[in-house]
């Protein structure tokens, strides 16, 4: 017996139509229609929920993905996004050190599903590198020298509003392995909405 999916087709006004409850939105509206939507789109939906556009796309908010499909008469391109959770701001984080755990700050600053940011302890701050943000899971690694020798933390992990937990792989150094790690997002600086 398979998996019972259920499809609902509703006519009403976009802008005023209850989304919370989808998993995937599909669209084929003219580019400022789907701008205009963007931030319904941002604010209701779910991180992870999925949003196709057939031959528009959103304006500054680049897509996942763009695929091309062949057609009789042309080209059709379609665009796809990922909803992404909201990560912008300070976090206070929790993972290893070599002398036991360990407090950080980290600071993120998003566009959409891109982040950037730095990790802090003790007043030294470093640029994270190769951060994605696919839905709710937020990948990003820090590069840093202990002692000379170069350390790499590639961290993973879920985000589940103001918290995030996941592993980090330790490369390098004297504590190379896999630990976990968590951040709380810090309250004295309440979190943007992502940019929309």
């Amino acid at each position: 017996a398979g998996v019972v999916k259920r499809v609902k087709f509703l006519q009403q006004d976009l802008f005023e139509t209850d989304i919370r409850e989808a998993s995937v939105v599909a669209l084929y509206l003219l580019p400022q229609l789907n701008r205009k939507l963007r931030p319904k789109l941002l604010s209701d939906l779910r991180p992870g929920t999925r949003v196709a556009s057939h031959d528009f796309d959103m304006g500054d908010w680049h897509p996942d993905r763009v695929i091309y499909v062949r057609g009789s008469e042309y080209e059709h391109t379609v665009f796809y996004w990922v909803i992404p959770a909201n990560v912008n701001g300070a976090w206070q984080m929790s993972g290893p050190s070599p002398t036991g755990e360990r407090r950080y700050l980290l600071r993120i600053q998003q566009q959409y599903q891109e982040v950037r940011g730095t990790v802090s302890a003790e007043g030294e701050a470093i640029l994270i590198s190769n951060a994605t943000l696919t839905g709710d899971h937020l990948r990003f690694t820090v590069t840093t020298g202990i002692q000379g020798e170069e350390v790499r933390m590639s961290f993973d992990g879920r985000v589940s509003g103001d918290a995030m937990r996941g592993s980090v792989e330790v490369q390098g150094g004297t504590m190379a392995g896999r630990f976990d790690w968590s951040a709380q997002r810090d309250g004295r600086n309440p979190a943007e909405t992502r940019q929309q």
